[in-house]
Formats: structure tokens, sequence, C-alpha cells
């Protein structure tokens, strides 16, 4: 068998960023709390917003070898909006676009394989971008429908740009919220610091085991630290989260998106459909520039790659823009779909 050896060097990178970013910290926690660090909550019952009706009917499809799971509302007869998130995040990421959106489009907002209730198939190969891409293009055929308007964000964003880049035709419009383009986000990670510095949990999380159980640490206190610079994920939307990935089993599938990238899968993939990532679909990119994960130089950069670009950027707002500032970003997204 073919050793791929960026894989190799991932981990090995990843193990040696690991001492002195997380496994140093989870010592000191382990000297104050003892196995207290390794509690998780039993969590058997959804949160009641969770399943709250104002949001749609939560529904099942099989697609592409898995079952999705899907949040639908709004009228099937009108066009169709699909909602795809990003990590560690799901379906209810999205829940001030639903209630906004659902009284004049067709909403659906789903969970990517891997995440919450859709299958989670093991192996970090089932996590290919390929994969969640047809998973899409699955489900829209599934719902009966040939195009549509994709709206995305983080690694949903990631998913987003390469459907586009595949299926263009069946999209009317893209919406890419704080992810920039691919290429220029890969770019400018190579050639600036600023992003390559900001990218380091990448080279963490392709250690193997000791990333989950960093998420996992003290009931998932990992939440409080990611959405610290969003107050509007109160109590009620971490516990939703802490639910949605309560166990090593989500944590170890969703961070398998990231492994795969330095998979020679990956790479190969890149090379080969690299003129297919000058995207034709007109496109509105929304990035807040307190992101602390990506810079708004390749959110900039992004406009080299699509022929019919809109950026707008929001000052001080962070990673999180579409919970953070949800009537902005659904005005943006509103006067952008409607001025087609």
């Amino acid at each position: 068998m073919e050793i791929d050896w960026g894989r190799v060097i991932g981990i090995f990178c990843g193990f040696l960023l690991s001492i002195p970013a997380v496994f140093l910290r989870l010592i000191v926690r382990f000297v104050t709390l003892g196995c207290g660090i390794f509690y998780v909550k039993n969590r058997s019952v959804p949160p009641q917003c969770l399943v709250d009706p104002k949001y749609g009917a939560h529904k099942f499809m099989t697609v592409n070898g898995i079952k999705l799971h899907y949040v639908e509302s709004g009228d099937s007869e009108k066009p169709l909006l699909v909602f795809v998130h990003g990590w560690p995040q799901f379906w209810y990421s999205w829940r001030n676009q639903i209630e906004h959106f659902q009284k004049n489009y067709h909403v659906v907002a789903m969970d990517m394989r891997g995440f919450n209730d859709s299958d989670k198939p093991a192996g970090i190969e089932n996590y290919f971008i390929k994969h969640m891409v047809d998973d899409i293009k699955g489900l829209v055929e599934g719902l009966g429908e040939k195009k549509f308007t994709l709206v995305a964000h983080d690694w949903g964003g990631v998913v987003a740009w390469t459907f586009a880049a595949l299926y263009p035709d069946m999209l009317s419009n893209l919406v890419v919220c704080n992810l920039p383009h691919i290429v220029a986000l890969l770019e400018q990670r190579k050639n600036g610091w600023e992003q390559a510095l900001k990218s380091w949990y990448i080279i963490f999380f392709q250690c193997p085991i000791l990333p989950e159980l960093s998420m996992m640490a003290e009931d998932m206190a990992s939440f409080n630290r990611l959405f610290k610079d969003n107050p509007n994920n109160d109590a009620e939307v971490k516990e939703a989260y802490r639910f949605a990935f309560r166990d090593y089993k989500t944590w170890n599938r969703t961070i398998n998106y990231y492994r795969c990238t330095t998979m020679k899968i990956y790479e190969n993939f890149m090379k080969d459909n690299l003129s297919k990532f000058k995207i034709k679909v007109r496109t509105l990119q929304i990035f807040g520039e307190a992101d602390t994960a990506l810079s708004v130089a390749a959110a900039k950069d992004s406009a080299a790659w699509v022929e019919d670009h809109k950026l707008e950027l929001l000052e001080g707002v962070s990673h999180w823009v579409q919970e953070q500032e949800p009537d902005k970003v659904n005005t943006l997204i509103e006067n952008f779909i409607e001025n087609n």
C-alpha cells in the first residue's frame, strides 16, 4: 500500500505543534481537576430549541450512500435556498436565517455528513470534499429541484465553492460567509504570514485522538472559547451545540474534514480541477473582519477567482457572522438574491 506522505507529515507536525499549544494546557488542567477534565455530561434529550416547530420539519433523505438530516420550511413551490453550516456547527447555526427566509422561500438547512443527526461513516477518506459536494447535489435532486441558491459558512463554504466549481449550472446564486475562495485561501496560507499563523489549528487537527479529547474536555468547554467573540451564542445556544457534539464519534468524524485536506487525493483533486475554480456563478461573499481564523486579505483576493463577485466586509464582526449579526446578513443575502 502506498504511503500518503502528506498525511504522515501532517501527523508529525501536528504532534510537534500540540506540545506547546494544547498538551501542556491539558496537563495543567489535569493537575487542577484530576479525572474531572474528562467529564462529559450525558445528553440524551435534545434542548427544546432544537425541536421548536418554528424552524420547520425535521426530515431525512438517503443520498450518495448516506442518510442526511435536514430541516425544511417555507413553500416548496417557491425558490429553494439551501443553507450549509461550518465547523463545529450544524443546521441550527442558520436559525435566524431560517425564520427570516421561510416567509418567501423554500428553505432547507442541512447537517453535513458526520454532523449531528446525519450519518457518520468511519474513515478519513469518507470526508473527501467531492463526497460532501455530491451529498448536496443528491439532496437537491431528491427534493425535485434543478436550480437553487446555495448559502454556506466556514467549512460549508469550502463545500459550496467546490460545488460552484463542479456544478455551476445548478446554482442561481452563491452566498459564502467567512470562507474565502479556496485557491485564494491556499495562496495566502502559502505566501502570507498572517493566514499561515491563523491556520495553526489545522496542523494540530492532523494528530489522531488528541484534538477530539481536547474539544471534549471539561464537558466541551471548548465551545466557551470558540464563541467568546460572539455574545449572541448564549448558554442555551451553547447547550444546543454540546448536544449535537455530545460524543467522541461526532468530533472524530467532523475533524476528519480537516485531516482529509492533507491527503494525496485532495491535492490531486485540486490540481486536476483548478481551472474549474474560476467561478462563473454570481457570488456574494460576506466576511466579518474580526475573524481570528481567516484573513481579510484572503477574502479580498477571492475576487480574482470569481467572474461576478460582490464582497461585503463587516467591521468588528467575528467569524460567526450569521449568528452575531443576523439582521445585517439577512438583508445582504435578501438584496443580493432579489436583485438577480
